[in-house]
């Protein structure tokens, strides 16, 4: 794994002024030092091409401090967007169970509605590796901030929907758009800042999500039922953009941008180790990395946990109402998964740090897969419901967090964003077919009322992930105690 701390650069933009001849320059807000000794007489073109201009690690500079003040600035703000965003995405199952029983009563079934959840997630996921590739070439900050214009707009579409097919455009795959653009530029960058305790402060940013859905649950269902789908719409628009824009002003990265390093070599030629060759051979997304054997079995992994990953969550409110749970507790269930999903990502992200990451994420996968075959399968009363609700929380929870350290393990930091976003388009595959099956079950074997086929569905498909995961454990290391 390469050196997490090599190469640190800024987002901030260069220092414009001309270096005397002869003299070190440094550039402002960075600690890449550049001396007449280190340019190179190679020919640069004013046209440099940003796209292949990707981050650039120098090997000789000195680290940087491990988790400075500002760092914890960013996590906080990942934190935050992702509770916004990711929050909205999880408590889909209230809208959903609002369209069947209010918007859309009698004129939709379960199976099409869950498509509007699934494409949100598969947009998401799909759009990653090029969202990434946006966070690397041209900033985070850029890119949360124009996924939180996109989300925004799509929400104020989503509030004049009179028809399925609209929310499949503006609920779904819009807002799926935009919640990738933020989404991963929070979910990559607090790795740069930490190195002792990746695992705890990538788990803390990604917990958001989780307690996002905690509050937002009740609060949405309670808009949904006195003001309406439009104006709940309306409303989360207006937070959206109020809320996440100045918070996404705090992103910044230790890495030189695509476009920093253009306007570097534009300005003062070539670094040594650096020519106009390498830079014709790298790529927007650059997909090599499926050639690593490893990273394969993650991403193969993440297709089948996530086919039934996203299942408890749509469908928990309405198998709640179904055996006579009112729907303020059916609602609870909803937030109290994403709740303890939020503890579950900082609790394994301590694990990760102390047993390896890719022990935590089988032990996190294996766990949510036995919740759903053992617990939910049996769960007939609301205080059964509540357990598994907390209890699959708590462990599936994780498994997005150290998702990310693996991939960094196994890939290094210097594209971090990209590399997480191919392991996510693959995600976007599970996306896609889990819900929509699950709802295609519901409504055919289950006849609107039986849900242990779903369940079933859900428990082995995400069980299949974890015996993946375990294929990868055993070729990372053999040697069961060891930490990996």
């Amino acid at each position: 794994m390469s050196n997490p701390m090599a190469s640190p650069q800024t987002e901030e933009c260069l220092d414009e002024k001309t270096p005397h001849p002869g003299s070190a320059m440094t550039h402002r807000n960075s600690e890449m030092t550049i001396t007449t000794d280190d340019k190179e007489t190679l020919p640069v073109s004013n046209g440099v091409d940003i796209e292949h201009c990707s981050a650039a690690q120098d090997q000789d500079q000195t680290p940087l401090e491990d988790g400075p003040l500002f760092g914890w600035l960013v996590v906080f703000a990942a934190f935050f967007t992702q509770m916004i965003s990711m929050g909205n995405c999880n408590i889909y199952g209230v809208y959903q169970n609002h369209y069947l029983t209010h918007t859309f009563a009698g004129r939709t079934s379960s199976f099409e509605l869950a498509w509007v959840g699934s494409l949100t997630v598969m947009a998401l996921d799909f759009v990653g590796p090029f969202a990434g590739s946006i966070c690397d070439h041209f900033g985070h900050r850029q890119s949360a901030l124009m996924g939180v214009l996109i989300m925004t707009l799509s929400l104020l579409a989503a509030a004049f929907a009179t028809e399925v097919w609209q929310l499949y455009l503006t609920q779904g795959i819009l807002y799926g758009i935009g919640a990738s653009l933020t989404y991963f530029a929070g979910l990559s960058l607090p790795a740069q800042w930490f190195t002792s305790n990746r695992g705890l402060v990538i788990g803390i940013a990604i917990s958001g999500g989780g307690i996002g859905g905690l509050w937002m649950s009740p609060v949405v269902s309670g808009l949904l039922n006195s003001k309406g789908l439009r104006w709940t719409m309306i409303a989360m628009a207006i937070a959206h953009l109020v809320l996440l824009s100045p918070i996404s002003m705090l992103f910044r990265s230790r890495f030189e941008t695509g476009t920093q390093r253009a306007k570097r070599i534009r300005k003062f030629g070539y670094r040594k180790g650096e020519s106009l060759e390498q830079d014709k051979k790298r790529k927007f997304v650059d997909f090599t990395i499926m050639k690593n054997t490893r990273f394969c079995l993650l991403f193969v992994a993440g297709i089948f946990v996530v086919s039934g990953y996203f299942t408890p969550f749509y469908f928990i409110n309405s198998y709640a109402q179904q055996h006579s749970v009112s729907t303020s507790n059916a609602a609870l269930m909803v937030g109290l998964m994403n709740g303890s999903s939020a503890v579950g990502r900082i609790v394994m992200g301590l694990v990760s740090d102390k047993i390896g990451c890719i022990n935590a994420l089988l032990i996190s996968t294996f766990a949510a897969s036995m919740t759903l075959l053992l617990i939910w399968t049996f769960a007939k009363t609301a205080a059964v419901m509540f357990v598994f609700s907390i209890l699959y929380g708590l462990c599936c929870g994780a498994y997005l967090s150290s998702t990310v350290s693996v991939s960094a393990a196994i890939c290094g930091l210097e594209r971090l964003a990209t590399v997480t976003g191919i392991i996510y388009a693959g995600m976007a595959i599970g996306s896609m077919i889990g819900s929509p099956v699950s709802g295609a079950i519901l409504d055919s074997i289950g006849h609107k009322t039986d849900y242990l086929g779903v369940i079933l569905w859900a428990g082995i498909v995400m069980l299949i992930g974890a015996i993946i995961l375990f294929v990868l454990r055993y070729i990372t290391s053999k040697k069961i105690f060891t930490k990996v």
